[in-house]
């Protein structure tokens, strides 16, 4: 099975991975977790640098971006091809900690438009459970100032507002279950175990 948990950054998200792996791997299940959009460090000083140097407003600017949405496209495809295909081959869970709506739907505030249904997106495997942990941009910012006062990519509310805005119409008529985000982290667990135990069970 593979599970997707989506969200904005200081949604609970990656809480939320952590969590279910522990309780999926005590109730005796081979559980796999994936970061498939994460970068090695080397490649993301390299993205970091270049981006520096190019203004806003030029040509290369957009180069830059494109370059990156499409370069984290193929990392997802080898990824999914080196963890996620034979942890689901062998019959392990795979949880993986953001997916395709994640990508896609934060490309656009970067001026990158990616299409889902072209390769190698096309490609990945269909979660058979997606996860949305669903939180306002003004209690994401306020958990990513708590922890991280310097911000990050993924923060501001502006940007953070506009990938919400983006996932709310990916799943807009999508098979998903939606999770309050702003819930204590063990609401939704237990939440989440509550969906996913009965699919496994079958």
């Amino acid at each position: 099975m593979l599970i997707s948990v989506t969200g904005i950054d200081g949604s609970g998200k990656s809480t939320l991975v952590r969590g279910l792996t522990e309780a999926l791997t005590s109730q005796g299940h081979e559980v796999v977790v994936v970061r498939p959009m994460h970068h090695d460090a080397q490649l993301l000083r390299m993205f970091a640098g270049a981006r520096r140097l190019a203004p806003d407003d030029t040509a290369w600017a957009q180069q830059v971006e494109g370059f990156i949405g499409l370069h984290t496209c193929w990392v997802m495809a080898a990824k999914t091809c080196d963890i996620v295909l034979p942890a689901l081959e062998r019959g392990a869970v795979v949880v993986s900690d953001r997916w395709v709506a994640d990508h896609v739907a934060s490309q656009g505030w970067f001026g990158v438009t990616l299409d889902p249904a072209a390769a190698p997106l096309d490609r990945l495997p269909a979660p058979d459970v997606e996860i949305f942990v669903d939180v306002t941009a003004a209690i994401a910012q306020r958990r990513i100032d708590a922890r991280d006062p310097e911000g990050s990519v993924g923060s501001g509310p502006e940007f953070l507002t506009y990938f919400r805005e983006r996932l709310l119409d990916w799943y807009g008529d999508r098979p998903h279950l939606r999770l309050d985000g702003s819930e204590p982290p063990q609401t939704v667990l237990t939440w989440a175990l509550s969906t996913l135990n009965g699919r496994l069970s079958r």
